[in-house]
């Protein structure tokens, strides 16, 4: 019976003893976060435009013709303007909406690739039944890769921070214990300004635009990408 007694005891203490240990253990951390950002240059947009009846326009189907004459004189021709599609090179998407004074507009989401002259169609754009022009969104082909670069970065900077943060106690940073990835920030301009923010990544990209090869609107605000990594390091 004492036997058993002593057994029980010397188990408890051991338990005791390893649980004192790994809390001691997880209490060698650091936690940071890392962030890195980047713009490029939008190659697609998507502009929307509304055609209003005023002035001495006050017939939706005449206004329409005219804006249909004028898009094709931007190299936009009828076969490219499918609504509800999602396969053409241009979409378009478009509703009622009655007014009040029983004046009808209309609003139309064109989106358009970087081979259309995006200036010479906002300068013809500027007609007294067109009532609001604005860039809705903008995007560019290789924006999933640009957005794996920028998470990547954010943890290198992540890495970097708790380094030079340990540096300064003697101390030096271990194995990578825990990694979480941080809602996206999205500060992408619009037709009218830029969003401001007051958080500073730690790591900027740069994009040359000259060794991309590739297409772009030189006109319209670029796409900025910004991404935060929540790490926690082991301290050697």
């Amino acid at each position: 019976m004492k036997k058993i007694t002593l057994t029980i005891v010397c188990v408890s203490l051991l338990f005791q003893v390893n649980a004192i240990e790994i809390s001691q253990e997880r209490e060698r951390i650091i936690t940071v976060t890392g962030s890195a950002e980047i713009t490029v240059p939008p190659d697609e947009i998507e502009l929307e435009i509304t055609l209003s009846e005023q002035g001495g326009w006050n017939d939706m189907s005449t206004i329409e013709k005219a804006f249909m004459k004028l898009l094709l004189g931007n190299d936009i021709e009828n076969d490219k303007i499918i609504f509800n599609s999602s396969t053409a090179s241009f979409y378009w998407y478009y509703w009622w909406c009655h007014r009040h004074d029983s004046r009808q507009s209309k609003t139309y989401v064109l989106k358009l690739n970087c081979k259309i002259d995006f200036m010479k169609l906002v300068r013809d754009l500027d007609k007294e039944y067109i009532s609001s022009i604005r860039i809705k969104t903008t995007s560019n082909k290789d924006i999933q890769k640009f957005r794996q670069e920028v998470k990547i970065e954010a943890i290198k900077a992540a890495k970097a921070k708790a380094t030079y943060l340990l540096a300064a106690v003697d101390e030096e940073v271990g194995r990578l214990m825990q990694v979480e990835e941080l809602q996206e920030i999205n500060n992408n301009n619009n037709w009218y300004g830029q969003q401001q923010t007051n958080m500073y990544s730690n790591s900027v990209l740069s994009y040359s635009k000259s060794s991309s090869g590739g297409e772009y609107f030189e006109n319209v605000p670029e796409i900025k990408l910004r991404y935060e990594i929540k790490t926690v390091f082991e301290i050697k």
